[in-house]
């Protein structure tokens, strides 16, 4: 079962979401609220495994939430559910480790899919996004991303066709912590799975990773 809270301060919206998704086997709306002092407040409980945030909140943000919710060891995912965000918007939201971002006018059923891929550990990207505003190419997202030092040996293993678990013997951690560096990857990245993570290092990272 995935608990799930819902954060939208439309409150029409979010009770129609909440009926729509309390009828899908295996999710559970464990709770609701509309301003970003509600959501901070039960999070701060971790009794939920998705978080469903609006990223307008009034005259607030949801990044506002995303940072507060990393900063204070949030254990659950964060999927943004937005009428749309700007390409340096969801770049913040990324790096600061949210799951993804969808939008609000695809269907219902390709939401239920995005929940189930966020819960699972994967990332969520509206393909609006992954292409190149003037070419329809690599995404902006993945030319501009920052990465850490370990992001760099991780990518680095990746490039060179390494499993997790050797990527993880060569950092001296655990598989499931280079599992999380790849998931962070593909956030920032804009990619979806390990095959995209490999065009994209190819593309945009190999003189630095060779």
């Amino acid at each position: 079962m995935i608990r799930i809270l819902l954060v939208d301060d439309h409150a029409l919206f979010r009770e129609g979401l909440a009926r729509l998704l309390g009828n899908v086997p295996d999710l559970q709306i464990a709770g609701q609220c509309s301003t970003v002092e509600e959501a901070l407040l039960l999070m701060s409980k971790n009794c939920y495994d998705l978080v469903l945030l609006d990223y307008e909140l009034g005259d607030r943000r949801g990044n506002e939430v995303v940072a507060a919710a990393r900063e204070r060891q949030f254990a659950g995912k964060i999927l943004v559910v937005t009428v749309g965000v700007t390409r340096a918007e969801l770049r913040q939201l990324m790096n600061q480790g949210a799951s993804g971002v969808f939008l609000k006018n695809n269907p219902p059923e390709t939401l239920e899919r995005a929940i189930v891929a966020v819960a699972n550990g994967e990332t969520w990207i509206d393909p609006k996004y992954l292409a190149s505003p003037s070419e329809g190419g690599p995404s902006e997202l993945a030319r501009r991303a920052r990465f850490t030092e370990r992001d760099r040996i991780v990518l680095r293993g990746v490039f060179e066709g390494l499993a997790n678990k050797e990527i993880a013997e060569r950092l001296h951690v655990s598989e499931s912590a280079i599992k999380a560096s790849l998931q962070q990857l593909f956030g920032k990245t804009g990619v979806r799975t390990r095959s995209q993570l490999v065009r994209v290092a190819l593309e945009h990272y190999r003189r630095e990773l060779l």
